[in-house]
């Protein structure tokens, strides 16, 4: 750059800044207060607090929105298959057990410690639904205390309750 283009980019840049200096004094407006939810989420069940042993040799759990944050499967994929899809009765997660590695497949439900020898069936429904856990086939349930065997047991959880 020449001395003349030197001398004439400055008057230019000094014009520009002194232009612009009353746009950045300038006070932004503010931002309308964000509008705090009426209603707190509601509680979830206590239906599955306690820690229990459920063995069976299919368990499906359907529940409200909220279900995954409860609700994990452990997938593993030397014993068993991972699938989770939208469907139209809501979000599908599914563990199948590997029929070559005679392993079962595990989740959990909150402190319910969970063991299926086909599959594991999570299905996240839209709405208020109540929490409803079925175990199908050779169905084993316990709380330490007490047991439960029949070939399909069915527990529920109510919100709040």
């Amino acid at each position: 750059m020449n001395r003349s283009m030197r001398t004439l980019s400055v008057p230019l840049a000094l014009v520009l800044v002194l232009a612009l200096a009353p746009a950045c004094r300038t006070v932004p407006a503010e931002r309308p207060a964000v509008r705090e939810a009426t209603s707190a989420p509601r509680a979830w069940t206590d239906a599955f607090v306690k820690e229990c042993v459920l063995v069976a040799d299919e368990i499906t759990i359907e529940g409200p929105a909220d279900l995954v944050d409860h609700a994990v499967l452990r997938a593993d994929p030397d014993t068993g298959t991972y699938l989770t899809k939208t469907v139209s009765e809501g979000l599908l997660q599914q563990l199948s057990a590997l029929p070559q590695s005679h392993i079962e497949v595990r989740g959990q439900l909150d402190a319910w410690s969970l063991a299926a020898f086909r599959k594991i069936t999570v299905l996240q429904r839209p709405g208020e639904v109540p929490v409803t856990v079925s175990a199908r086939g050779n169905a084993f349930w316990s709380d330490g205390t007490r047991e439960r065997r029949q070939d399909q047991l069915v527990f529920r959880g109510e919100r709040g309750k």
